[in-house]
């Protein structure tokens, strides 16, 4: 490549859309949301299994731990789909701000009460963070195009 195409390229670069960002700021979160809740999953496979799960602060019962590690890849797995998506479902998107904003809530409710120590409630800060992100995306973002709804031949009709 030679040294003009390379300062083009490079001006044109500062140059990104709003939307075009605003796009790539989801995508990597959610990306990085799979990442996580893969880790959620490692986390709690060894109580599902009935072994000692030595990340999980209190002990769990092999039915629950195998639900909630259930419930954490169902979630991965969505946002891994909606990453992949050309375009995003904000409804989704808000599914999952809200289950994160949950999650942390939870913990930290839990802590409060002295059900969980404080290390708990601190690693799901990156939940909160997260869940912000997904928060803020779903009410900046363009709204979705409408979807036409098909007419019924009964539709429009005086009964």
């Amino acid at each position: 490549m030679s040294g003009g195409t390379s300062l083009a390229w490079r001006g044109r670069a500062s140059e990104v859309s709003p939307m075009a960002s605003h796009d790539r700021i989801i995508r990597t979160a959610l990306w990085a949301s799979v990442a996580l809740n893969l880790f959620g999953v490692v986390v709690f496979l060894p109580a599902a299994l009935g072994r000692a799960a030595p990340m999980i602060p209190v002990e769990a019962p092999r039915y629950f731990a195998a639900q909630i590690g259930f419930t954490i890849a169902l979630f991965g797995g969505v946002y891994a789909w909606l990453a992949r998506q050309p375009v995003i479902p904000r409804s989704l998107v808000v599914t999952g701000g809200l289950g994160k904003l949950g999650f942390f809530t939870l913990n930290v409710v839990y802590w409060l009460i002295g059900d969980l120590p404080f290390s708990v409630a601190w690693q799901s800060t990156p939940d909160l963070a997260f869940a912000g992100i997904f928060l803020w995306w779903a009410a900046t973002a363009p709204r979705d195009e409408p979807t036409a709804v098909p007419s019924s031949p009964t539709r429009g009709r005086r009964a």
